[in-house]
């Protein structure tokens, strides 16, 4: 078979290979939107789903929060393309940045976990360490969806709404994952959610100065 012949299949490969993947990433979406909907109305149920679900703390990370951690430098990225900010930093550079962002933001959701289960005792909850990983997922699920809002920076306020609803989904999913108590799930949540915005100015100005 001459190389002209074979041109045909291989292109019917390429363009199958590629339906393939985008009906993959249009299911992954759908999941994710599904999961934050279901997180915001019914989010007890949403989590007593969630916490039947086998999986690992690798899948979570790569497959779930990794995919969303890419949305807030994505957007960002293409915000300041059309609001001309992009001139203020090389275009390089700014690809650089996000990137940097996007490691850093799952690295703390990572952290995140481990604090969770960490301070479970301190909360009268049980130790968990795929459960503690799980919280940390899926309850920054609308901080990650928020980034979104970058594409028009003026709407940046918006995001203040997404980190109430980050308190909200992990306070109701605490007492069903690390078995807190009612009535410590609140102050639970709260502390996370204040060690989790130091964590996170901490490692941003770290990347900021690696960047």
């Amino acid at each position: 078979m001459s190389a002209e012949d074979g041109k045909p299949h291989a292109q019917r490969f390429s363009v199958e290979d590629a339906r393939v993947r985008a009906r993959e990433a249009l299911k992954k979406s759908e999941f994710i939107l599904s999961r934050a909907w279901g997180l915001l109305r019914e989010p007890k149920k949403e989590w007593e789903q969630i916490k039947a679900e086998e999986t690992t703390v690798p899948d979570i990370l790569i497959g779930y929060v990794a995919p969303l951690a890419a949305i807030p430098p994505i957007c960002d990225l293409i915000g300041s393309t059309l609001f001309n900010r992009m001139l203020e930093i090389a275009p390089g550079e700014a690809v650089v940045r996000g990137f940097v962002t996007w490691v850093v933001s799952i690295a703390l959701v990572f952290l995140l976990g481990l604090l969770i289960n960490t301070l479970a005792d301190n909360f009268d909850g049980d130790r968990d360490d795929l459960g503690a990983q799980k919280v940390a997922a899926y309850s920054l699920t609308p901080a990650f969806l928020s980034g979104v809002f970058s594409l028009w920076p003026p709407l940046w306020w918006l995001s203040l709404f997404a980190l109430a609803a980050m308190v909200y989904v992990m306070f109701r999913g605490l007492p069903v994952l690390m078995k807190a108590p009612e009535d410590r799930a609140l102050s639970y949540a709260a502390t996370v959610t204040i060690a989790a915005m130091v964590a996170g100015i901490v490692l941003f100005s770290l990347a900021s100065c690696v960047t």
